[in-house]
Formats: C-alpha cells, sequence, structure tokens
C-alpha cells in the first residue's frame, strides 16, 4: 500500500512538531527538509526522530534540486553524517552522491533506507525509464524521481513510464511523482501507479512542492487510503480544473455509497492525449468542462441526442463493452434548479434571455426551450450569438448598450452562462450597462464566487437571485449514476 508521507517546510524543530503532531493520524512518514531549517536548529537534528513516532526521511536539498541548501557541500556532508547518528529511517540522497561512499556506509551501518532522488523542473525526460533503472542497485535504495510534466503528453509519459516501473522486474521499489498542476493526478493515484509513497503538505502551510496535495484533502477529498490495484478510476478534465468542487461531490458519493472508485481532476491541454492516458489507467468515466466541450466529440464512439443537438458534451463514460460514450448532463443540472426556484413544471413561453454563446450556453438554450421558454442570446462577438441562435431558431443581440430595450423584454429570467465574473474575471460584471427594475431573476451558472458582482447587484435591486452550485450539484449527480449506475441520493 503506498503510504502518505508528510513534508515539513518550517524553520524550527518546535513549529515542525507542531505539524506533525496536527496531521498525525493523516499520514505515515514525515519528511524534514533540513535546508528549510534555522541553522541554529541543526544542534538539534540528531534528537528529532526520538521527538514523533512516525518513520522520518532525512532530506537536505541543494538549490539546483529545488532546495535552499547554497552553502559549501563538503559542510553538508559533514552534517548528513552527524545527523545521521538520529534514528532516521530514510535518507534522501541525490545521484551526484551516489559515490560519496562515507555517507552512504554511515546510512546503510545505520539500517537507514536510502533513497536515491533526480529532479527536473522543466519536463519529463524522454528516457525516464532508463534513468530510474540506472539509479537502481542491489543495496537497500528506494528509486525517486521527481519530474514536471508541462503538457498532457508529458502526463502521458510519466504515468507510462511509473506502470512500466511496476512490472519490471529491474527494479523493487520507487518513487515516481509529477510536480505541478499537470502532474497533480500521480500524487494521488500513487498506489495505481506503484510508487512507494505519496508527499504532502500540512493544509496550513505553504506547500512543500510545486502540485502538492494537503494531508486532509489526500483524506477527506480523495480517499486516498481506500484506493487499491482495483479501485475505478473518474475524472474531470478541462483548463483550468484546480478550482472544480466536482472531486468533493463524486468522491463524497463513493465513501457514502461504498463504492471502490477515486474520482481525480487532470489539468488538460490536449483531449487526445488524455484518452490516451484514459487509456493507460482503464479510466471509466470523466465529466469534461471548459474548454474542451466541443472538442472531445471526435474522440468518443458514439453522441446522443443531447450531445448532437447542442453541440457540446460534459461528460463521457464506458459502456459494458468499452466504448465510449457522450452525453450532456449541464442542460438537466442547469434547468431543474431553476424550476425548483421558481416553484413550476415548465417555463410556459417566459421570455429568457441567455447571456453568452459557449457551451455552457448551449445547454441552457437547449434547456429553457425543451421547457416552453422564449429564448434570445446576448453575445459580446454577435456573429458567434448568431450562429448559436441560427441553431436553435431563436433570437440574438450584441451584449451591449444598444440591447437595452432587448434585454429588457426578455428579462423574466436572465441566465449568465459566461466565465464572466469567476477568478481572474471576478471583478467584472457582464451587464455593466444594464440597471435592474427589480422584477428580474437573475440566475448566473458561476458557483465560485458564491455570489457573483452580477447577483449582487441584481439582489441590491430587489431580484431574487440564483447560483451555480446547485447545477452543479444537479449535473454531477446524474453524471454519478452514468458512472456508477446508482443514484447519488
Amino acid at each position: 500500500m503506498s503510504e502518505i508521507c508528510l513534508v515539513l517546510t518550517a524553520a524550527t524543530v518546535v513549529e515542525n512538531l507542531e505539524i506533525a503532531k496536527r496531521n498525525h493520524s493523516l499520514i505515515d512518514i514525515l519528511e524534514l527538509r533540513t535546508d528549510l531549517l534555522d541553522e541554529d536548529q541543526y544542534q538539534l537534528l540528531a534528537d528529532f526522530p526520538s521527538l514523533i513516532d512516525k518513520p522520518v526521511i532525512l532530506t537536505c536539498r541543494k538549490v539546483v534540486d529545488g532546495g535552499l541548501w547554497n552553502k559549501d557541500e563538503k559542510q553538508r556532508r559533514e552534517y548528513l553524517l552527524n545527523w545521521m547518528e538520529g534514528d532516521y529511517s530514510y535518507i534522501d540522497l541525490e545521484m551526484d552522491l551516489k559515490n560519496d561512499s562515507a555517507v552512504v556506509e554511515k546510512a546503510l551501518s545505520r539500517g537507514i533506507t536510502i533513497i536515491r532522488s533526480f529532479h527536473d523542473f522543466n519536463t519529463v525526460p524522454a528516457d525516464l525509464y532508463e534513468k530510474m533503472i540506472s539509479f537502481a542497485d542491489d543495496q537497500k535504495t528506494i528509486v525517486k524521481g521527481a519530474v514536471y510534466p508541462q503538457t498532457s503528453e508529458e502526463l502521458f509519459r510519466l504515468i507510462d513510464t511509473a506502470l512500466k516501473l511496476k512490472k519490471s522486474d529491474k527494479i523493487d521499489s520507487f518513487i515516481l511523482l509529477g510536480m505541478g498542476e499537470f502532474g497533480f493526478p500521480t500524487r494521488i493515484l500513487s498506489e495505481k501507479l506503484g510508487s512507494y509513497l505519496t508527499f504532502c503538505s500540512d493544509s496550513h502551510e505553504s506547500r512543500g512542492a510545486p502540485g502538492h496535495c494537503s494531508a486532509s484533502d489526500l483524506n477527506n477529498i480523495y480517499n486516498f487510503r481506500n484506493i487499491t490495484s482495483s479501485t475505478v478510476i473518474n475524472s474531470i478534465i478541462g483548463n483550468p480544473v484546480s478550482q472544480s468542487k466536482s472531486p468533493q461531490i463524486h468522491n463524497l458519493g463513493y465513501k457514502k455509497k461504498s463504492i471502490d472508485a477515486v474520482y481525480v481532476p487532470f489539468l488538460t491541454d490536449s483531449p487526445r492525449w488524455f484518452m490516451e492516458i484514459a487509456r493507460l489507467l482503464e479510466i471509466h468515466g470523466s465529466s469534461v468542462t471548459v474548454p474542451f466541450k466541443s472538442e472531445i466529440i471526435p474522440l468518443v464512439d458514439h453522441i446522443d441526442k443531447s450531445v448532437n443537438q447542442i453541440g457540446a458534451s460534459n461528460t463521457i463514460y464506458r459502456d459494458r463493452h468499452g466504448r465510449w460514450l457522450a452525453t450532456n448532463t449541464d442542460a438537466y443540472g442547469l434547468i431543474k434548479p431553476l424550476l425548483d426556484f421558481i416553484g413550476v413544471k415548465d417555463l410556459d413561453s417566459r421570455k429568457v434571455a441567455v447571456i453568452g454563446a459557449g457551451g455552457a450556453a448551449r445547454a441552457a438554450v437547449f434547456a429553457l426551450l425543451d421547457m416552453g421558454a422564449q429564448v434570445a442570446i446576448f453575445n459580446r462577438t454577435h456573429p458567434k450569438g448568431l450562429e448559436l441562435a441560427d441553431l436553435f431558431s431563436c433570437r440574438a443581440y450584441p451584449l451591449e448598450e444598444s440591447s437595452i430595450e432587448e434585454l429588457k423584454e426578455y428579462s423574466s429570467i436572465i441566465v449568465q452562462t459566461t466565465n464572466v465574473g469567476m477568478a481572474p474575471l471576478e471583478h467584472i460584471d457582464p451587464l455593466d450597462f444594464y440597471s435592474f427594475s427589480g422584477d428580474e431573476l437573475v440566475y448566473d451558472i458561476i458557483y465560485k464566487p458564491e455570489e457573483t458582482l452580477l447577483m449582487k447587484k441584481a439582489a441590491e435591486a430587489g431580484c431574487p437571485v440564483l447560483g451555480g452550485f446547485k447545477m452543479l450539484e444537479e449535473q454531477a449527480y446524474l453524471q454519478f449514476k452514468l458512472f456508477t449506475g446508482i443514484d447519488y441520493n
């Protein structure tokens, strides 16, 4: 079972002990980053392992390897030799120390497991597998590679390497992880990838390395302890994706229903390469968010009616034959909270303004028309709005002050579908030219922040307002059923 290692990054021993205590029940191993300590703490380090009841990795990372140690290398060696008088379980030694017989012999004589590590902060080397194998030896050694995928293709290379190492008889034990947001899935899936452990940070402190997950999130969001070789992987892809609340929703559902699955975010720059990753990891289903809701369609085996009419898919999943199917749960997710909020079963010819003309707007128009509404599209790029209006045989106007009268005509319900109002555009009001009368119902499908600038302005004018979190929940519940065959609630 892959273990959880908390990286201690505070400047003093006392602070690090407090962090370790705070996370005690969530972790298995600690890594003490001595290069981040104040120098007056060095005299305490031989005693450090005796102050805590978890195995400890002794690490003094040089600047070139992503650490802060910039002093003399001879001095670092002397410190390591002194600190190993303590009962450390592991010592992390970079590859350029491989022939340092004094440090290696001291570690072996003390029964300290050596972690041989290398770091690449720019890419995933094309010869990553060969590098890892070359570092393996017949000593009591764990080989560690920390690399920085910058694309989905590089993440594929990293995962492919891990799975090959997992099957190889040339290496006994390894740690292989991806830094940064592209590498984040490897932090969650270390057990699936065969990695000896995953590194994490304390949720109250700065991250120990780019892309770290907190110990709390590993346990409480991703149910890390329950992930086994047979666990089904589901996912969400997009760019950006780190702000998504979908992992909390789906993984909570798996926990409640005792389903052996995990839902993981994948920052993606290429849906085609994600599909290759999905093949490697045997991913069963995936939520699809901006900007790939249309790009994903040619990559699946079958699309349903909703995708055909909307021209976008927010959900792909495999059938029992392994074929990829695409559907769209955005439409249902959007319309159900609106109908519940109003307390009606249909929209009975209400005139509704849809702000935007992207994938979410397509789903909104589809759902609103299906419920009997009359729809007009307002978009800053008017030709794109006209294109969407032509697709659904409705009206379109420019999203500007010249369209105020038309917007008033269709203002019974205003559905805002763009990303204007969420980070980094949270300070922008997409209807800054419009004055609310108080009669409009404003539905902004953004869920973070919970109240956008548009919603605040509408509420101050006396309008009923509805945010996007219920939409997120409803579409996720439907995805959950498609992925698992079980109702969420």
